[in-house]
């Protein structure tokens, strides 16, 4: 699974170091499956085995369940920008990940 991601993943770092050009993330829809399968997959080994101590399984579910809650933060703070909303030009730069390419018009 992770070969098949890495195939559609690793071509990109040609172009984006070779050509220096803008890349668009909708092609890579065909990468999401087995992005999702490694996650469901690594989740598990987080909350263990059926066997597994109560405890460390317990464990495992409050660290799969935190992960979840804050991908799902994260969503809900970046939606404004990835769905194209209008909002303050303050709103929409505290959103950004570094201001060094973002040049105010």
């Amino acid at each position: 699974m992770l070969l098949a991601y890495a195939a559609g993943w690793l071509p990109w770092f040609y172009y984006a170091l070779a050509d220096n050009r803008t890349m668009f993330m909708f092609y890579a829809i065909p990468m999401v499956p087995f992005m999702i399968l490694a996650l469901v997959l690594a989740a598990g080994l987080v909350i263990g085995p059926a066997r597994a101590p109560l405890n460390r399984r317990a464990l495992g579910a409050a660290l799969t369940g935190t992960f979840a809650l804050l991908a799902l933060a994260n969503l809900w703070w970046l939606y404004p920008v990835l769905t194209g909303e209008v909002i303050p030009y303050e709103d929409w730069s505290s959103r950004m990940l570094t201001g060094d390419w973002i040049k105010p018009g």
